[in-house]
């Protein structure tokens, strides 16, 4: 495995604890963080469907619903929604010999199953394995392979399974594994268009593709598959943008009141952050939106060498240098102010 001119080889010697752990277990839970999306779903049922060619049991258990524009990659079986009132739901995960996170490093991002997973790890009855490329890890994990310089966690994952083939000596990545791990880079690319995508990467993605992904039809599913409200909750965002600071800096407030009106979900909300950051002046942009619970997302880009995710550690989250996101208790009154006068603060001590 040759990654030229960036970040540095993991080899079979590096992947080893992961693998370890991998193969001594026999019952696994994967899951990803909160409002899942391309890189965690593909690295998750990329990954399951590797388990249960090597004789494991797999679960995939997420903290929150699927998005429907993800929803081909359900082949793997059912990805469930955890729900912490459910007795039956709570005793299986507690029986699983290893929890796999996948896409986050940081304990808080796996919502409701946070304490019942850190309970278990506490008893001793499962270990967790944690594989992401987000910055600064919490250290929770048994083993954990957290790389930055990777594009995606389907990256990680995809040469810890070339890893896997060289320990087993079997042919793991079948079609199926393919369409998973493509989407997956795919969308933590940006369609192979961010700062990450590397020459690796496009050897990568050619690798997957000789191998069964069908570039056309993934695209499809996850691009082209918009609801109609989802449409309205666009239309009805993109009158409610406000440019400030000279035009480097573009804001939007959701509430819940716009999603009610339009009939959309908070997955729906993914499509527009990319319309804040599309005017050229924009150096930072800032979606916040109201969440059901009162709680309010906050998602935040950047251009160039501005670590916005420097901004969402401030308040509990993480990320990327150009994408990072956190959830904040604040009123909506209070987010609608004191956010965008904070991304503004920020960015004034960037220059």
């Amino acid at each position: 495995m040759i990654i030229p001119g960036y970040g540095r080889k993991l080899d079979l010697v590096e992947w080893s604890p992961v693998i370890e752990v991998l193969l001594d277990g026999q019952h696994f839970v994967l899951t990803t963080h909160e409002n899942s999306d391309g890189d965690g779903l593909g690295s998750q049922v990329a990954l399951a469907f590797v388990l249960k060619q090597l004789g494991r049991e797999v679960r995939i258990v997420n903290p929150t619903e699927v998005p429907p524009n993800y929803g081909f990659l359900k082949k793997a079986g059912d990805i469930v929604q955890f729900d912490d009132r459910d007795e039956e739901a709570i005793q299986e995960l507690s029986l699983c010999d290893v929890l796999v996170l996948l896409d986050a490093n940081l304990s808080e991002r796996i919502g409701t199953l946070r304490p019942h997973v850190l309970f278990a790890q506490e008893l001793g009855s499962m270990k967790i394995a944690c594989i992401d490329h987000h910055l600064d890890p919490d250290d929770f994990a048994d083993v954990m392979v957290c790389e930055s310089y990777a594009s995606s966690t389907g990256e990680l994952v995809y040469d810890l399974i070339l890893a896997l083939e060289e320990k087993t000596g079997m042919r793991l990545i079948t079609p199926q594994v393919a369409e998973a791990l493509y989407t997956a880079v795919m969308t933590d690319t940006g369609s192979f268009r961010f700062p990450k995508s590397s020459p690796y990467v496009y050897r990568l993605a050619g690798d997957l593709v000789e191998k069964g992904a069908d570039p056309s039809r993934i695209y499809e599913y996850v691009y082209n598959s918009l609801t109609p409200q989802a449409l309205k909750l666009l239309g009805l965002s993109l009158s409610a943008i406000t440019i400030s600071d000279d035009g480097k800096v573009a804001s939007l407030f959701i509430s819940q009141e716009m999603m009610k009106t339009t009939g959309s979900r908070l997955f729906d909300t993914d499509l527009i952050i990319g319309y804040l950051l599309s005017v050229p002046s924009v150096r930072i942009s800032v979606l916040m939106t109201e969440m059901q619970d009162g709680r309010i997302k906050a998602s935040f880009r950047s251009r160039g060498m501005i670590y916005v995710n420097e901004l969402a550690k401030k308040y509990g989250g993480g990320g990327h240098m150009n994408a990072a996101g956190c959830l904040l208790h604040y009123s909506a009154e209070k987010a609608r102010k004191v956010i965008p006068e904070d991304v503004r603060a920020f960015l004034a001590g960037q220059d």
